[in-house]
C-alpha cells in the first residue's frame, strides 16, 4: 500500500512521505523475518527441555523485556511527542506565513510540518516489543508443562521479532532518507524563491539529518543483545550473562552439557 503525501493533507509536497516511507519499510520487513541458523536455533530443543529449565527460560525473556522497557518507553513516547510538535509548530507558522504573503517561508514550514507528522506516525504505528512484550508474555497460560512449553515458544518469537525492530531502528537508514528529503526541499526552495528568508532555507538542509540522527543513535537497543545472550543458552545448560539474582539452570539430563571432568588421578613416574 502506497501513502502520498495526499493522505497527510499536505499536497504539492511529494517528498512529504519519504520519512514515513522509510518508517514503514521496517515494518513491513517484520513479515519476512531472518532465517534462523540450525546450529543456533533457540525453537529446536524446546521439547527437549525439563519442566523448570522451561520455566527459568520464561523468567530469563521477561526479565530481558523488563530491564529496556523504560527505555524503549521513553524513547517512542518522546520522539513522537517531539515530531508532533515540530508539526503543530511549523503547521501554524505555515499559516502564518500565508497571511502576511510570504510563499516561500509557507512552503518551508509545510515542507518541514509534512516531515513530522510522518515520522510521528510512524513511529507510533511500528509494533515495539520492548515496551509491551514482557506484559504479554505474563499474560500467557502457563498452569500446565504443555503451556509452559507454548509460552516459551511465544515469549522465543517475541524477543526474537523485538531484536530485529531494534537492531532496524538503530541503523542509519533514515538518517539517509532524511539528508535526501532535507536537500530536496532545501533545494526547491532556494531554486523557486531565490534569496528568500536564506536562514530558513538552511534549517531545512540541517534539521531533518540531526532530528533523524538523534532518532537513531537514542534508539533502544537492548533486545539485540538480550537476543544473541539468549541464544547462546536456549539448548544449553548455562546462561553467559546470568547475574547474581538469577537462579542457576539446572544441569541437563539428555547428555548434550559438557563431559565431567575425570577425578582419576594421572601416575606418577
Amino acid at each position: 500500500m502506497r501513502i502520498g503525501p495526499e493522505a497527510f493533507g499536505f499536497r504539492g509536497s511529494r517528498g512529504s512521505a519519504a520519512p514515513i516511507t522509510a518508517l514503514l519499510l521496517v515494518a513491513a520487513a517484520l513479515l519476512c523475518p531472518a532465517g534462523r541458523a540450525s546450529a543456533q536455533d533457540p525453537y529446536a530443543c524446546i521439547d527437549e527441555l525439563s519442566d523448570e529449565e522451561v520455566s527459568y527460560r520464561i523468567r530469563a525473556i521477561e526479565k530481558g523485556f523488563a530491564d529496556g522497557r523504560y527505555k524503549a518507553l521513553g524513547w517512542r513516547i518522546g520522539w513522537i511527542a517531539g515530531y508532533a510538535a515540530t508539526a503543530g509548530v511549523q503547521g501554524a507558522l505555515a499559516v502564518e506565513a500565508r497571511q502576511d504573503g510570504r510563499p516561500w517561508d509557507r512552503f518551508a514550514f509545510l515542507y518541514q510540518a509534512a516531515g513530522g507528522a510522518a515520522l510521528a506516525l510512524g513511529l507510533a504505528v511500528i509494533p515495539m516489543p520492548g515496551v509491551w512484550g514482557g506484559k504479554r508474555i505474563r499474560k500467557q497460560t502457563a498452569d500446565t508443562p504443555a503451556a509452559r512449553r507454548n509460552k516459551l515458544r511465544y515469549a522465543t518469537r517475541l524477543l526474537e521479532r523485538g531484536a530485529f525492530i531494534q537492531e532496524m531502528l538503530g541503523r542509519g537508514e533514515l538518517i539517509g532518507v532524511a539528508v535526501v528529503y532535507g536537500t530536496v526541499g532545501g533545494t526547491v526552495k532556494a531554486v523557486k524563491w531565490t534569496g528568500k528568508s536564506k536562514g530558513n532555507t538552511a534549517l531545512m538542509y540541517i534539521v531533518p539529518p540531526v532530528l533523524a540522527t538523534g532518532t537513531v543513535l537514542s534508539a533502544p537497543g537492548s533486545l539485540p543483545e538480550e537476543w544473541e545472550s539468549y541464544r547462546g543458552i536456549a539448548c544449553s545448560g548455562r546462561y553467559d550473562n546470568r547475574g547474581a539474582d538469577q537462579p542457576k539452570v539446572p544441569p541437563r539430563k539428555s547428555g548434550h552439557g559438557p563431559r565431567p571432568r575425570s577425578r582419576r588421578r594421572r601416575a606418577r613416574f
